[in-house]
């Protein structure tokens, strides 16, 4: 079959790209042809003045002269390698098939990621409406940190419910996701894991071994930990433990920073001593690299905190890091993980052949 999916690939993240590549990956292997395909992202639940940092133009430029100011022009430096880099991973990963109302293939899969989020606007061919395609299914699909009574309160329950209807199968990859479904669409939803889970990126994570040794791995967007008050324990506790600190994908001025590849990050990943991170992608990465990993959760907690619970890791999560040492020093129990990602795997693999049996 020829297959769409529909996602945020183009976002400046190294988690994002990993996963839309992931889920390709997957639907290769069952022989299929698959490839991105484009839309315009609505903008409608934020003000013109933050959609300038998302929509590149002549009206954005405001908003980067102010970004300058406040971060410097070493993180606008990196950032601008970085965004070279996810380009290259992008022109050599992820094919593009053309816009989304145009694709009239024989299948479109939405997903993974935050694609079910009201948070910046409402997409509503992210729920399978006005697509050509005979065929749509969702793959871990998430609402992000949108919740139920959120739904209710910007009246789109009826618009997500139609597109769902419509699918022959929906998955999700978090319970908040998963009871947003139930109460919309009175769907029951499959739970599977991460597109990054399932393909698991093992002969990539041991493809590059970095020159450093003994070091701890950042992983956190570039407005976070970077407050004394968090960031103090960390360069604490590699001072304590002769460790470096190093963050990969985002700019932090407290650690030495590394422009990588998203397979590179993974090879950052798999030999670090530990990583700190807040973001979902971050702890994915780690869980699948058995790497130890202490995680703050912030506002995006709805399908982190679920994450963490799914692979026994919720004694990883930390509110104040003056309690840092304390939560590294619990061992991670990593033959428990290893098995649940396998379990996850097989139940995960199982829906897309169903849905794609569906399909034929």
């Amino acid at each position: 079959m020829k297959i769409g999916i529909l996602t945020y690939y183009g976002v400046h993240n190294h988690g994002a790209v990993l996963q839309a590549n992931a889920l390709k990956m997957v639907l290769e292997s069952k022989g299929h042809e698959c490839g991105f395909l484009k839309f315009e992202r609505s903008y409608s639940n934020i003000s013109q003045k933050q959609a300038s940092k998302y929509k590149i133009g002549i009206n954005s430029i405001g908003f980067y002269l102010r970004y300058l100011m406040d971060k410097g022009p070493g993180n606008v430096l990196y950032n601008l390698k970085k965004k070279k880099t996810l380009a290259r991973f992008r022109s050599d990963k992820l094919p593009i098939f053309g816009e989304y109302q145009d694709f009239n293939g024989d299948l479109v899969v939405i997903g993974s990621d935050e694609v079910f989020s009201l948070e910046i606007g409402i997409n509503p061919f992210l729920y399978g409406n006005g697509l050509k395609s005979k065929h749509v299914f969702s793959y871990a699909g998430c609402f992000g940190p949108t919740t139920y009574h959120e739904v209710v309160r910007q009246n789109k329950t009826d618009i997500i419910a139609r597109g769902l209807k419509k699918m022959e199968a929906v998955s999700v990859r978090d319970e908040n996701s998963w009871r947003i479904v139930k109460k919309t669409a009175n769907i029951d939803s499959t739970l599977v894991c991460d597109p990054v889970i399932l393909y698991g990126y093992e002969k990539e994570m041991n493809q590059f071994i970095p020159s450093i040794k003994e070091y701890i791995l950042i992983y956190a967007y570039d407005k976070n930990m970077n407050d004394p008050s968090e960031y103090g324990y960390i360069k604490k506790y590699a001072e304590k433990h002769s460790f470096k600190v190093v963050s990969v994908g985002y700019y932090h001025k407290w650690c030495k920073n590394i422009n990588a590849s998203p397979e590179e990050l993974l090879g950052w990943i798999k030999h670090a001593s530990m990583v700190v991170t807040d973001t979902f992608h971050g702890t994915v990465m780690s869980i699948i690299c058995n790497t130890p990993v202490v995680v703050k959760l912030r506002g995006n907690q709805n399908k982190l905190e679920f994450l963490l619970s799914e692979y026994g890791l919720l004694n990883r999560a930390i509110e104040d890091f003056s309690a840092l040492e304390k939560i590294v020093d619990v061992p991670e129990d990593f033959t428990y993980i290893n098995q649940v990602i396998s379990e996850r795997r097989v139940a995960s693999m199982e829906f897309i052949e169903d849905a794609l049996e569906k399909c034929q």
